[in-house]
């Protein structure tokens, strides 16, 4: 038994070494080996140049999602970075929208009617307060006008080890991987398996991404991050009666901080910064017991109530509880609104209009 165990495994290695030579002198990743692995500052981050698939929640329609070069939420052939006048939405999963038509995204409607602005979404889901804000500095180069957070319950909850102090200095955690995992990294095998998951999920699963073969240095190294190193540093949950006050406390002053901090940075840049806060009574509660914290200058609006209260707006998939094709109407008429309070005017959205279009769209699916 343990000689057929040996004779097992030194056939394996055996397949492996040959398989690596043969791609080191024949395949297509020799260039993906020469770099380090080294993973994005904030944990979750989309693909350049990338393609994904999401299977709707509620009806058997296959979203198409696409990142431009600079891994932003893009519907347009210009790339991002090239864009000029920018209102830039920034957040989680709520702001991304991967599961919705693109007819009906929000930033899609209101691109379709404002003039002399573009919309770009800069969201991706799994974020809190301190990838937002991360993320803001990967694209603050960007002609960005004006930037809407939409602040959700869970945002106090960072996700990196990153710090926010009350003189308005901070520390952005610069992760990395140990010895073993860069071994990893210089192996062309590694990326053929990459490869091959990629392959076989396109065959196997409805919900799957295509990209190009450069990404798969950075994809590699996030994913051995979450998977080995990250923590959940989630550790804020205001909605919870049984925190510790000293830990509501400090969870109100670590949210209030890097608020200060992201409303000046974005200032420094000339860039009109506006907090979104999403309508649940608690949070919005939290959030206004945040700001008195301090004296403060933040500027904010309270989305409608109906986009936490009206079922319609929402997937009826259990699982999911983001706004569906409903939601991002009603949530696109609610952001053309605060528009127009400072300014940026745009064409009425008709939403009974619009929600005729959502049932056409759903009848045609079912």
């Amino acid at each position: 038994m343990k000689k057929n165990l040996i004779l097992l495994a030194s056939s394996i290695l055996i397949i492996i070494f040959l398989l690596e030579f043969y791609l080191k002198f024949f395949g297509k990743y020799q260039n993906l080996t020469k770099h380090n692995l080294s993973p994005s500052e904030a944990i979750y981050e989309r693909s350049h140049s990338s393609n994904h698939n999401y299977k709707h929640p509620d009806i058997n329609y296959i979203i198409q999602n696409y990142y431009d070069v600079d891994g932003v939420k893009n519907f347009e052939k210009t790339p991002t970075s090239s864009k000029k006048k920018i209102v830039g939405m920034f957040g989680d999963s709520f702001t991304e929208n991967i599961g919705v038509d693109k007819e009906f995204e929000y930033s899609n409607i209101l691109n379709q009617n404002i003039e002399n602005y573009n919309i770009v979404n800069y969201g991706v889901g799994g974020y809190s307060a301190d990838q937002v804000f991360i993320r803001y500095l990967k694209y603050k180069h960007h002609d960005i006008k004006y930037l809407f957070y939409l602040l959700m319950p869970g945002d106090d909850g960072f996700s990196t080890k990153s710090k926010f102090y009350s003189d308005g200095k901070y520390i952005i955690d610069q992760p990395k991987l140990s010895l073993f995992f860069q071994a990893i990294g210089k192996l062309n095998i590694t990326y053929f398996l990459v490869d091959s998951y990629y392959f076989l999920k396109s065959i196997l699963s409805d919900n799957y991404s295509s990209t190009e073969t450069g990404n798969y240095n950075s994809i590699l190294s996030n994913k051995i991050y979450e998977q080995f190193y990250h923590q959940d540093l989630k550790k804020c949950k205001h909605l919870q009666k049984k925190i510790e006050y000293k830990d509501f406390v400090d969870c109100k002053l670590g949210l209030f901080n890097l608020l200060k901090i992201f409303q000046s940075e974005t200032e420094n840049n000339n860039i009109e910064f506006y907090v979104l806060v999403y309508p649940d009574p608690n949070f919005v509660n939290f959030f206004e017991e945040v700001l008195k914290l301090e004296k403060n200058n933040i500027s904010y609006f309270v989305l409608d109530s109906e986009l936490v209260n009206n079922k319609k707006f929402i997937f009826k998939n259990p699982f999911d509880k983001h706004w569906n094709e409903y939601g991002n109407i009603v949530y696109a008429k609610n952001l053309q609104n605060i528009f127009s309070k400072l300014g940026l005017d745009s064409k009425k959205i008709d939403i009974n209009k619009f929600f005729k279009k959502v049932d056409t769209f759903y009848a045609n699916q079912n």
